[in-house]
């Protein structure tokens, strides 16, 4: 246990280290909240800003995909580089080092998230409902995004085409949640705006947990926002079944 935690904590040092890009991918989503809160007169609801109050947790979750990119670095780089003689040469199998890297991108991501929440809340007068909920959605996303970026890493050989694969699937579930255009109002359109993304379904569990839910008449209020967590838990299950069958029939 004690080489869990010095390995887990090796590889959050090495993400927050090695990885330029970190100040953007917080800077970016805040960016993207503010420009839509400032778009139009910010409608404020006891004490809310509405407009990013609904477009803060969309953003929040989407770059949890996008921080698989911080897991693929040190996944690609210790175990299909020049790295991975020197980890087959220790005194410890490969999935000594995988689970700690595994774990440390999913603490990472929790982490980014709750950077960008702070930041939200503290300044740009952002509601997140029920804590609990909140927290569990982000844990729950976080995790189904971990998940998803061991399924790329077992099957996509190159490093670059794993980027590529993280922003367009990142790219396309910010699409099919309505954040660079309307979807419409066609029954399959309201459909997919409500239940077609992990983003939107953990957007409106947010949303149904608290008094915003009330005060817009928005959804079920909490039974709402459990079915909405009971339905990530479920994607996050199937996710992590399948990273489990991939990785006992593949080869690193």
């Amino acid at each position: 246990m004690g080489n869990f935690f010095l390995i887990m904590t090796h590889y959050m040092k090495r993400m927050l280290r090695d990885m330029p890009g970190l100040p953007i991918l917080l800077l970016i989503p805040v960016g993207i909240i503010v420009i839509n809160s400032l778009a139009g007169d910010p409608v404020m609801l006891d004490g809310y800003n509405v407009t990013a109050s609904f477009v803060m947790p969309v953003m929040m979750l989407a770059f949890q995909f996008f921080n698989m990119g911080f897991l693929h670095y040190v996944l690609y780089t210790d175990f299909k580089g020049d790295m991975r003689w020197r980890l087959r040469a220790a005194p410890q199998s490969l999935t000594g080092f995988m689970l700690p890297a595994f774990t440390a991108g999913w603490i990472f991501s929790i982490l980014c998230g709750a950077v960008i929440t702070l930041v939200s809340v503290l300044f740009l007068n952002v509601y997140i409902g029920n804590f609990l909920v909140f927290a569990a959605v982000l844990v729950l996303v976080s995790l189904m995004a971990t998940f998803l970026a061991m399924l790329i890493f077992l099957f996509v050989a190159k490093v670059g085409t794993a980027n590529v694969t993280v922003y367009i699937l990142s790219f396309g579930l910010l699409t099919l949640s309505g954040t660079f255009f309307p979807l419409g109002n066609s029954a399959a359109a309201q459909f997919i705006a409500n239940f077609g993304t992990p983003l939107v379904i953990g957007q409106r569990a947010i949303i149904y947990s608290g008094s915003l839910n009330e005060i817009l008449a928005a959804g079920r209020g909490m039974e709402g926002a459990l079915f909405n967590i009971g339905v990530l838990a479920a994607i996050t299950a199937v996710l992590a079944l399948g990273t489990l069958l991939a990785a006992r029939g593949r080869k690193i």
